[in-house]
């Protein structure tokens, strides 16, 4: 005789993920990586921009020197603030909070393809 589980039967298939649950994981594991790997150029980004924008009579260039490097913390934030939201089945809301290091990504690799073709 075969005892209940709470997922069925012990011979009955065991249901996985929904498909929108498994592509926001996929999602949000992807652009975390690629934020990880942004973090080497964005060091060079930021020591070269601090030194380039070190004009203290501008106040401009004081909020661009911070914003930039808010970078590490606003990655690790929206990471965890994303699985948490994941965690709680808001995946469309966690996809979004997830795509917001995003800036910081697209102006750096603007800027490196800026500088790239300035010296080549």
């Amino acid at each position: 005789m075969m005892h209940a589980t709470p997922a069925g039967r012990h011979d009955a298939p065991v249901p996985g993920p929904d498909p929108a649950r498994r592509g926001a994981a996929q999602e949000l594991g992807l652009l975390q990586v690629c934020y990880l790997v942004f973090l080497l150029p964005w060091f060079l980004l930021a020591i070269g921009g601090t030194m380039g924008l070190a004009n203290w009579e501008s106040i401009v260039a004081a909020f661009v020197i911070l914003a930039w490097w808010a970078y590490p913390f606003v990655a690790l934030g929206t990471a965890i603030a994303a699985w948490a939201l994941f965690a709680t089945r808001r995946h469309g809301a966690a996809r979004w909070v997830n795509r917001v290091p995003l800036v910081w990504v697209l102006v750096g690799v603007a800027l490196l393809l800026w500088i790239w073709l300035a010296t080549a």
